[in-house]
């Protein structure tokens, strides 16, 4: 019996090894879900300086994208609505949505000036978001929760991205 567990056990190891081969998407998820969020210090767009670990306390969204990523301009629309809802809702305070982009701060801010999106915006952050976080493909969203622990992956790249981001950020303001 004993033995036969123990078969099972490897079986069951390496088939989740196997699946994770396969696709690399489940095994970075594997990597980061239920682990610390390393932290990096972040300088938004208008020079506002903190880190990661200053938003304790919060639940984070850490948007990784790019400007022209065609699936990243079609998730933002529904991210901006997202941070709306958030702001009537009066939860605007407990949710933070950090925008890492790859483009320069001058790219940044011009896109912003014909796409508003209100949130926290890094440029030239390929060190975090590729080198930290290693993230496959953009856009990439990373939920953290209030104890700075990655709770939720979630590759975007549809309009209906950010209502699945919403339901697992609120889950989170739950517990």
């Amino acid at each position: 019996m004993q033995k036969q567990i123990i078969i099972i056990l490897f079986n069951l190891l390496s088939f989740q090894t196997i699946a994770q081969e396969e696709n690399p998407y489940e095994a970075y998820k594997v990597k980061w879900i239920g682990k610390p969020a390393p932290d990096f210090k972040y300088k938004d767009i208008n020079g506002k300086e903190f880190f990661l670990s200053d938003l304790k306390g919060k639940v984070v969204l850490m948007n990784c994208w790019f400007i022209n990523c065609s699936g990243c301009r079609i998730e933002y629309p529904g991210l901006q609505n997202l941070k709306n809802r958030l702001e009537k809702q009066r939860k605007a305070d407990q949710i933070v949505l950090l925008s890492l982009a790859l483009d320069s701060k001058e790219q940044l801010q011009e896109y912003l000036k014909k796409m508003p999106l209100n949130f926290f915006h890094m440029a030239d952050a390929g060190e975090v978001t590729q080198g930290t976080y290693g993230a496959l493909g953009f856009p990439t969203n990373l939920i953290i929760d209030q104890n700075g622990i990655i709770r939720h992956i979630k590759l975007g790249g549809s309009p209906q991205s950010a209502d699945d981001i919403e339901y697992e950020m609120l889950q989170l303001l739950k517990k």
